[in-house]
């Protein structure tokens, strides 16, 4: 199970916060609140609420929050207006299949020199 620090920071980094934005947004250090995320401090329900409002999803949302979820922003006309939301899906965030299929191909890269040298032995 994540802790509520490292499921705060996966959500930033899926937004592409950086630690200071989000710390002077909420009027704290860098490194209070890096504090949070790394799980050293308690985190008051009103320190929550702000950063659950910084990272526009709500507290449930955020406590809820699995890392294998992607959070995708969309936007919804309806019935002549605009409501911005957030939806969850399941799977790889794009950076993180990116990451994940340069590993692959670095790996297999690795067993084919590995198998050439096994051959040539």
């Amino acid at each position: 199970m994540q802790s509520i620090g490292s499921k705060i920071r996966k959500i930033r980094e899926l937004k592409d916060l950086t630690q200071s934005n989000v710390a002077a947004t909420l009027d704290m250090s860098q490194t209070a609140y890096s504090k949070i995320e790394r799980g050293e401090s308690d985190v008051a329900y009103s320190t929550l609420k702000k950063i659950a409002d910084v990272l526009g999803v709500d507290v449930v949302s955020l406590l809820t929050f699995e890392s294998g979820m992607v959070i995708q922003k969309v936007s919804e006309h309806q019935q002549g207006g605009q409501a911005n939301g957030f939806v969850f899906n399941q799977g790889l965030a794009d950076k993180e299949r990116e990451l994940y299929e340069r590993k692959i191909q670095h790996l297999e890269e690795e067993i084919a020199f590995l198998r050439s040298l096994v051959k040539g032995a």
